[in-house]
């Protein structure tokens, strides 16, 4: 009696075989990582593994957006931070042309913005977006940031204190606040403890003595601080932040003009020694500064002394 005929398995003709379908899962969601989210979305109509694929929580953790599909496409927007239930990072930015301004509607930016917060821990705002008063004081809820950038521009007295309830900030960036008074900021550094890197450049009226003080006594882990063009700073709240800041490493006083002076630099240069960068622009410092910056901060590896006219040759050499 012959044997029974047994079916024997084939290897599938490779022909027919789409060579996605060979590439494992991870290898796929390394590849959709390096994709902007609209076209991610795009990618996720083309096939039911891609859709799956597209909605990897991990995929979703830093997030880009623009005013102009904000503008016009918000329901795909929300449907985009909708499906980012692991975002931690976002920025918010603007396409426009070179020397081109449009007007945006910061209110809406923000609600958008906020149907992020149970997550979000990073939030910037490119320096074209001005948001409104009313719109930066609705960031106050958004309690669990560690990182806020925004241009100051508009920022007022109650916009300020909404971002003093964000108590977990690391980071804080609002150059040109230029309509802020000092209480404002005295006490919204009383308020903030745990910050390890601020720029207030250009707060002309609000960023004084009385504000740097408060922001050295509270934040002793400060590690970054920008105070170009705040001519209300001298040497008495610089004393404060080289007594209480010893980890300082990049300190920025350029158009301080005639109050950043030998003796403010000097209490600087000695107490943070691990000053890489600092900018001293236009100030009224001499080679003793440059000389005991030389002696006691080695790994210095960036100096600005534009318009310094009393640093000497012979104190450049001591760099």
């Amino acid at each position: 009696m012959a044997p029974p005929n047994k079916k024997l398995k084939t290897c599938p003709d490779p022909e027919n075989v789409s060579h996605h379908q060979t590439v494992p899962d991870e290898v796929w969601i390394s590849i959709l990582s390096f994709l902007p989210p609209f076209s991610l979305c795009s990618m996720s109509k083309t096939s039911h593994r891609f859709n799956r694929l597209s909605r990897d929580p991990t995929l979703w953790t830093n997030l880009t957006i623009d005013w102009q599909s904000i503008k016009n496409h918000t329901t795909s927007v929300e449907g985009i931070i909708n499906r980012s239930t692991k975002i931690k990072s976002m920025t918010v930015r603007i396409r426009t042309r070179p020397f081109e301004l449009e007007p945006v509607d910061g209110l809406q930016i923000v609600m958008i913005v906020k149907k992020a917060k149970s997550t979000l821990t990073s939030l910037t705002f490119s320096p074209e977006i001005a948001l409104g008063n009313n719109a930066i004081a609705k960031l106050g809820t958004m309690t669990n940031l560690t990182s806020l950038e925004l241009a100051g521009d508009w920022l007022k007295t109650a916009g300020v204190k909404e971002i003093s309830n964000l108590v977990k900030l690391e980071k804080l960036k609002m150059p040109g606040a230029e309509q802020v008074i000092p209480k404002d900021l005295k006490d919204l550094f009383s308020q903030l403890t745990n910050l390890k890197l601020v720029d207030i450049s250009d707060c002309k009226k609000g960023a004084s003595d009385m504000v740097v003080t408060a922001l050295a006594q509270n934040n002793p882990h400060l590690e970054y601080l920008d105070l170009d063009g705040c001519e209300l700073v001298t040497g008495k709240s610089l004393n404060v932040v080289a007594e209480k800041c010893p980890k300082l490493n990049h300190l920025s006083l350029a158009c301080c003009y005639e109050q950043i002076n030998d003796p403010a630099m000097l209490k600087i240069a000695t107490s943070c020694p691990q000053l890489t960068y600092i900018s001293l622009g236009l100030s009224i410092i001499t080679d003793v500064t440059l000389k005991q910056l030389a002696i006691n901060c080695p790994n210095l590896s960036f100096v600005n002394l534009f318009g310094c006219f009393n640093i000497t040759e012979r104190g450049m050499g001591e760099l």
